[in-house]
């Protein structure tokens, strides 16, 4: 908060300059202003497409800061709740690094397999179970993609695919070589490791086991909360907001809302668990309570007006 007044002013001192466009933003999603988040880079990267219309730039920019801009976009729509923006970015963002690139940096895997994470909250079952199947080179888009799949599955109620796509998970889980990728400072193991808790939650709740789906998104945050802070992060949605929505469902409203507000608290402004609180203080009546979970969601989201469905959370 501190850092907000230079923020707004950083991107005025050169703005010819991607990359100083692009920095507000930092500050922009940690707050919790996705809007303003999204806007910013959406400006970086116009500025940087007219840089390269003129000139070759060089491998480290137009590899790294470039896709980093566009990843942005992707992660502060996602937040936002804007699908269109955020699968529009993910695609792009999917050309913008080349395997060979990636190949050579395998610290650009995460970002090479995040556009699986639009998909998995903006995109219908049958395009899940549908996505192209990146290949074997590379450990976390592969994974990404089966827990993609993983949730698709479970979402049309194809629970034995969906256990496949988990098991999937687990056996990568198991057996790849995650040291490529740990050497560049990426958590790349509790990354799938993540992804797998999750995908068994989602997979738990279709079946209606909501004790095993709780269990497993528990799992998921005790990872989760061990994961480096970076932006955007490794792991691209606070898990507690799914666990809260669980809990709801399993009539257990007081662990639901103390799940919630604590998503809130550790990314502010996080419209999906603000769509929970306001689904959760519905149900007991409680109206002040309830207004006042509606303005800040009115505020932050840049989605469709009733927001997500629950079962997105």
């Amino acid at each position: 908060e501190k850092a907000l007044p230079a923020a707004r002013v950083l991107a005025q001192q050169i703005p010819g300059a991607g990359h100083i466009v692009h920095m507000p933003s930092h500050i922009y999603y940690r707050v919790g202003m996705y809007k303003e988040a999204l806007q910013s880079n959406l400006k970086a990267i116009a500025v940087d497409e007219k840089y390269f219309s003129r000139s070759d730039s060089d491998p480290v920019y137009k590899g790294a800061y470039y896709p980093h801009n566009i990843h942005f976009v992707m992660v502060s729509a996602l937040m936002g709740g804007d699908g269109k923006t955020a699968l529009d970015a993910a695609a792009k963002l999917d050309k913008s690094l080349p395997p060979p690139l990636v190949k050579e940096f395998a610290g650009m895997q995460p970002v090479k397999a995040a556009p699986y994470f639009s998909h998995v909250q903006f995109s219908s079952p049958d395009v899940l179970v549908a996505l192209p199947d990146p290949g074997p080179d590379f450990v976390l888009p592969k994974a990404m993609w089966h827990y993609a799949r993983a949730v698709g599955f479970a979402r049309k109620g194809a629970l034995a695919e969906s256990a496949k796509e988990v098991a999937a998970i687990a056996a990568l889980e198991r057996t790849a070589d995650f040291k490529p990728v740990a050497d560049w400072g990426v958590p790349a193991k509790e990354i799938v490791h993540t992804a797998r808790a999750v995908a068994t939650g989602r997979l738990a709740d279709a079946k209606g086991d909501l004790p095993a789906a709780i269990k497993a998104y528990e799992e998921a945050i005790a990872v989760q909360d061990t994961l480096p802070y970076t932006e955007p992060p490794y792991w691209y949605y606070p898990v507690r907001q799914s666990l809260g929505a669980v809990l709801m469902k399993a009539g257990q409203m007081d662990a639901a809302e103390q799940v919630f507000r604590t998503s809130l608290a550790r990314t502010p402004s996080n419209g999906w668990a603000l769509r929970g609180l306001i689904e959760l203080y519905r149900k007991r009546g409680d109206t002040a309570a309830l207004a006042a979970a509606q303005k800040r969601f009115d505020t932050t989201w840049l989605g469709k007006k009733d927001g997500p469905a629950l079962s997105l959370l």
